[in-house]
Parts: C-alpha cells; sequence; structure tokens
C-alpha cells in the first residue's frame, strides 16, 4: 500500500490559511495539541517556500533536527547551496511527490501552502485533508486550496473521518478523505 499523503493545514472557517499580507495572527495556540506525537506520524515533510520560510522564523524549528532527505521545499528560486538542510525541488514536484508518496515508510505531511496544495490535488496525490479549523473568519486571504487562480477548476467529494472540537479553544479537528472529483 503507497505511503498517505496528508495535508495538514490551520484554516479559518471562510477557507484561509493566512491574511492577504501572509500573516496568521487568528491562529490560536491550544497547548493540548500534542504536536510531537503528530510530527512522528510522518517521516518526510513536503512544503513550499513561504510555509518553510515562516518555520524557520519561530524560535524552535519543529523539523530542524529531521535528516534533510526527510524536509523537501519545493521552490523555483531556492538554492540547495543556500539551504544545505533540506532537499530542494524545483522541477517536476507533482513527480517527486508521486515517487515519495509509491515508497515505504510512515505518512507524509504535505504542508502547504495554497499554490503547492491546489496542484498536488488535482493531481490526485493527496489521501487526506487535515484542518485544524479556527474560531475565526477573515473574509480574504490565501485560500486553503489553490484552483481559479492556477486555472484549475475541479471539485473533490471528501467524506469525513473525524472532528474533535478542543473544549479550551473551540478548533475544530478534522480529516477529511479525498474520494474522488466530481
Amino acid at each position: 500500500m503507497p505511503r498517505q499523503v496528508r495535508y495538514n493545514v490551520a484554516t479559518t472557517l471562510d477557507g484561509f490559511i493566512a491574511s492577504p499580507d501572509g500573516s496568521t495572527p487568528w491562529i490560536i495556540d491550544d497547548p493540548t495539541i500534542d504536536f510531537d506525537a503528530l510530527y512522528a506520524e510522518f517521516d518526510v515533510f513536503i512544503m513550499g517556500r513561504k510555509t518553510y520560510e515562516t518555520l524557520l522564523s519561530h524560535t524552535t524549528n519543529p523539523l530542524a533536527r529531521r535528516p534533510k532527505e526527510s524536509v523537501i521545499v519545493v521552490s523555483k528560486t531556492m538554492k540547495s547551496s543556500d539551504h544545505p538542510e533540506v532537499t530542494i525541488v524545483s522541477d517536476d514536484f507533482l513527480g517527486y511527490i508521486r515517487e515519495k508518496r509509491a515508497g515505504f515508510g510512515k505518512d507524509i505531511w504535505l504542508m502547504g501552502g495554497s499554490q503547492l496544495v491546489g496542484p498536488c490535488l488535482y493531481a490526485g496525490l493527496v489521501d487526506y485533508i487535515e484542518a485544524a479549523i479556527m474560531p475565526a473568519a477573515i473574509g480574504q486571504g490565501i485560500p486553503m486550496i489553490a484552483g481559479r487562480q492556477l486555472g484549475v477548476g475541479k471539485s473533490y467529494r471528501l467524506e469525513l473521518e473525524h472532528v474533535k472540537r478542543l473544549e479550551g479553544t473551540g478548533i475544530l479537528m478534522t480529516r477529511y478523505q479525498v474520494l474522488s472529483d466530481i
């Protein structure tokens, strides 16, 4: 069985992963979320350049101790020589993800953003969407999944497998299986 690609994302109720300026002040820190246990479910982390830069801005980067081969950044502008701590994929990232997915190991965490996730979803490479829905609506911003912006008009049927309300913050932790296009 191929590895599962899981898009794991924090989003507003109205479907945005960042405000128009790229900021995320609406994300609530919930101490009941066990990020160490979550990270242990994966041995490959794939993200776009902006997501990687956001990780670098944190005081402690949760992926800093991971092997270079397990942290993949999809970028046409970054150079491997400037970032020897990660693997940079600049061409045919869909083929690269397809190859990783066909291998053996733990699941693959697709960390976004929307311009990376949209093409992966439309190529049939996303098995699950795991959205932490924040109790916030911002009206505009960076969408959870890019579609129209990329000239793609597909729609997908999802099946809700799990939802849990975090008591202290009201965050909804959801897990949807991607079934098929509509």
